[in-house]
């Protein structure tokens, strides 16, 4: 891909990157709310009262953010029984965009870092022919530029790392709760 193409699919890469991660991102945070909302806690005492802020605090959320609607009705809310229900499988869907856009974003910065040193590697070497008195003009040069394709498979700690770390921490706290 020459230059200009690849300055358009690093930007593209960057602006979908972050659309797809806050989407999920969102639906996400909505999902593990509704499931608060749901579950609560269980018991007498402490976690009666536990309970009752944990529902009071999901409904708040819930009536304060109605531009959210799509979300509160759609989200799949996750069941805390083991096996994989469509809500489950949902959820871990939803979970794994939020890396998935994270690492999009990411290999478009990468992209726009690399498109950067070689504009300014560009400019250096124009004015090393300049000076060398012959003349060369950018489009030439850029002409013989070919960028090599950058996959979201190589964010290895974004892709494939954090999500587990993150959903050890999730499934730890969740165990916490008694969910």
């Amino acid at each position: 891909m020459n230059y200009q193409t690849a300055f358009y699919i690093a930007i593209t890469k960057r602006v979908l990157g972050w659309i797809i991660f806050s989407l999920a991102l969102v639906s996400t945070v909505v999902s593990l709310v509704l499931l608060a909302e749901k579950q609560g806690l269980q018991g007498d005492g402490l976690n009666a009262v536990a309970n009752d802020f944990i529902k009071i605090m999901a409904l708040m959320i819930r009536q304060n953010t109605v531009f959210l609607n799509f979300f509160w009705h759609n989200s799949p809310i996750p069941s805390t029984h083991m096996g994989l229900s469509t809500a489950n499988l949902g959820f871990i869907l939803l979970f794994f965009l939020m890396f998935v856009g994270q690492a999009l974003s990411a290999s478009g910065n990468r992209m726009n870092r690399q498109l950067k040193f070689i504009k300014e590697s560009i400019e250096d070497h124009l004015i090393f022919e300049r000076a060398k008195g012959t003349e060369v003009s950018k489009e030439e040069i850029e002409a013989k530029i070919t960028i090599p394709r950058h996959t979201i498979f190589q964010q290895f700690f974004i892709l494939y790392i954090l999500p587990i770390i993150l959903g050890g921490i999730l499934y730890f706290i969740m165990n916490i709760l008694g969910w």
